[in-house]
C-alpha cells in the first residue's frame, strides 16, 4: 500500500481497478496472479483503527464524519433519508454490521452466473473472512426462539445458504470480536504485481478515440487510463499498458461511485452531462437509473450491551428479512468498557425486493462530492404493503416471552426510543405510518449500472472498449439478506473469468 501518487502513476499497468472496496479487493487480488494491477482507493487503510476493527464500535464510523477524510461519507438522499458510503480500503465491509450470508440459488440462476464458479468463489472468500459463531449470544438466542414461535419457519440451523425460515449465519467479525474486511483478501494477491494507492480519488476514465486505437476494426472509444487526485487535490494521470494483450480499466467504486465516475467521464444521459458542461463521450441513458436502497423499518431502544448479528428471519410471503442489530450511539468504543457505551438496539425489517426505483445524478463536477440520489422509497404501493406485513411480525416477535424477559418485568414492555407501536396491529394505516416514521437506509445501495442495460453479461460497458464495472451498481436486486458475501464473491468470480478468457 502507498500514498505516493506520483510514484504509482509513473508506470503502466495491465489493469487499473478504481475502488478498493468489497468487490475491488478480491478482483484485484485475483488478477494480480497473472497481470500487473493498480488499485485506486479514495480512502485510507482499515488496519489499526479500533473504530473499524472492534465489533462493538459498529456505527461509530457512521457518526464521526466529514466531507473529505472520514471513514464514511454521509449524505442525505433527495427523499430526506440519511445515508452513508464507505471511504476506506475494504469498502462497506469496513463499516457494516458484519453479517455474512449468500444469495439464494434462484438469484444466482436468474443472473445467469456459472453455479460451479459461484460456489468456488464463495468458498475462496469464506476461507479468509467468514466466521461461524462459536455460540449464540443471549439476545440472538431469544430472537431465534421468538421468530420460530411467531411462524418464521422452518429452523435451518447454521447455514450460509439463503433459505426461507430462521437461520444462523456467519460474520466477518471473528469470535474475538475483530473485523475482517475485503482488504484481507489482498493477502492472496501476488505482491510483485499489485500496487494499492490510498487517499486517491478517481476523477474520470481516460479514453483514446477510435482513430488512436490499435484495433482498427473497432469504432468505439477505448479506455486508456484514469485521472485521479491525491488528498491535497493534486491531479495525476495513470495509463494502461497498451502493449499487453489484456489491459482494462475496471470500475469497482460501488453503486454511487461507479455511475458517478461514468458521468464525470462523459458517459451517461446526454442532457445530464450538458447541465455540467461535461463533453459527451457516449450517450448511455441508463447510467444512474433504477438505483435502489432497500428501505428499513424498525423498532428501537437503548442499552449498554452490544450483540453482533447472528440470526435472520426470512419471511416466505413477501421475502422481507428480520434481523436485530446493535449500533454504537455514544461513549467509549474501547474494549471492556460497555458500561460507558450506549447502543441503539433495533429489530429491523429489510424489504428484500422493492419495486420502487430511483435515479442518481451529479451534484457537481468535484469527484469528492457525493452525487444526488433519489430512491423513491415506497413509491410503489406493494412495497408499503410488504413493510406492513413485516412490522406485524416484529410486533408479535416483541410480545414473545423470549424477548419480554429482557426487560425485567414483562408488564412494562420495551422502552422504545422511536414512535410508539400501534395497539391495534390490524390497523393497516397505523402500521403503514410506522413504516414511514421509521424509514431509514439499510446501506444496501445497488443498481445504476445494471447488467443488461449499461454492462453486458461479461460486465463490459456497452459502447466502449476496455472498460468493465464489477460491483453492486450492476445488481438488479440486492442479493441475500446482506449483499457483502455476494459482492465479494462477484469480484473473485469476474477475476477468474477474465483469467480464463485470456488463457484461452
Amino acid at each position: 500500500m502507498t500514498i505516493d501518487a506520483e510514484k504509482a502513476g509513473a508506470r503502466k499497468y495491465d489493469y487499473i481497478v478504481v475502488g478498493g472496496g468489497t468487490a475491488g479487493c478480491p478482483l484485484a487480488a485475483t488478477l494480480s496472479n497473472k497481470y500487473s494491477v493498480l488499485v485506486i482507493e479514495r480512502g485510507g487503510s482499515p488496519y489499526g483503527d479500533p473504530d473499524i476493527e472492534n465489533a462493538d464500535a459498529f456505527g461509530k464510523a457512521l457518526i464521526e464524519t466529514d466531507n473529505y477524510t472520514s471513514i464514511a461519507q454521509t449524505f442525505i438522499s433527495v427523499d430526506g433519508v440519511s445515508n452513508a458510503r464507505a471511504r476506506v480500503l475494504g469498502g462497506g465491509t469496513a463499516i457494516n454490521a458484519g453479517f455474512y450470508s449468500r444469495a439464494s440459488s434462484e438469484y444466482v440462476s436468474n443472473v445467469g452466473w456459472d453455479e460451479g464458479l459461484v460456489e468456488e468463489s464463495y468458498e475462496w472468500v469464506e476461507k479468509q473472512v467468514a466466521f461461524k459463531p462459536r455460540h449464540l449470544s443471549p439476545w440472538a438466542s431469544a430472537i431465534k426462539k421468538g421468530l420460530l414461535e411467531v411462524g418464521v419457519v422452518p429452523y435451518n440451523g447454521y447455514t450460509l445458504d439463503h433459505l426461507d425460515g430462521t437461520k444462523i449465519s456467519a460474520s466477518i467479525f471473528d469470535n474475538n470480536g475483530k473485523r475482517h474486511t475485503a482488504a484481507d483478501l489482498l493477502r492472496s494477491a501476488n505482491p510483485h504485481n499489485i500496487v494499492v494507492l490510498l487517499n486517491a480519488t478517481a476523477s474520470r476514465v481516460l479514453f483514446n478515440s477510435p482513430e488512436e486505437t490499435k484495433n482498427a476494426s473497432s469504432r468505439k472509444p477505448r479506455a486508456s487510463g484514469v485521472e485521479f487526485m491525491d488528498s491535497h487535490g493534486q491531479s495525476y494521470q495513470v495509463f494502461l499498458n497498451e502493449s499487453s494483450r489484456s489491459s482494462e480499466v475496471i470500475l469497482t467504486a460501488g453503486a454511487l461511485g461507479s455511475p458517478q465516475v461514468l458521468l464525470l467521464s462523459g458517459i451517461g444521459p446526454s442532457e445530464s452531462l450538458r447541465e455540467f458542461n461535461i463533453p459527451l463521450l457516449l450517450h448511455s441513458p441508463s447510467v444512474g437509473q433504477r438505483i435502489q436502497d432497500n428501505p428499513r423499518a424498525s423498532v428501537s431502544w437503548q442499552s449498554h450491551e452490544f450483540y453482533t448479528v447472528q440470526v435472520v428471519g426470512i419471511l416466505k410471503a413477501s421475502q422481507n428479512y428480520i434481523e436485530h442489530v446493535s449500533v454504537f450511539a455514544n461513549g467509549s468504543a474501547s474494549p471492556n468498557k460497555n458500561k460507558n457505551k450506549v447502543y441503539t438496539e433495533e429489530i429491523t425489517e429489510k424489504l428484500a425486493f422493492p419495486l420502487s426505483r430511483g435515479e442518481l445524478q451529479l451534484r457537481s463536477r468535484d469527484p469528492r462530492d457525493n452525487p444526488s440520489v433519489r430512491y423513491n422509497y415506497y413509491s410503489h404501493p406493494l412495497d408499503l404493503q410488504r413493510c406492513v406485513h413485516a412490522v406485524r411480525v416484529i410486533v408479535k416477535l416483541l410480545d414473545t416471552p423470549y424477548l419480554r424477559r429482557f426487560n425485567g418485568d414483562p408488564s412494562h414492555g420495551f422502552n422504545f426510543t422511536g414512535p410508539p407501536l400501534p395497539k391495534n396491529i390490524s390497523d393497516d394505516a397505523a402500521m403503514a405510518q410506522i413504516c414511514h416514521d421509521t424509514l431509514s437506509t439499510m446501506w444496501h445501495n445497488h443498481g445504476g449500472c445494471e447488467i443488461g442495460s449499461v454492462v453486458d453479461d461479461k460486465y463490459q460497458l456497452k459502447g466502449v472498449d476496455n472498460l468493465r464495472i464489477v460491483d453492486a451498481s450492476t445488481f438488479r436486486d440486492s442479493p441475500g439478506t446482506n449483499p457483502q458475501a455476494t459482492t465479494m464473491m462477484l469480484g473473485r468470480y469476474v477475476g477468474v473469468k477474465i483469467l480464463r478468457e485470456w488463457a484461452q
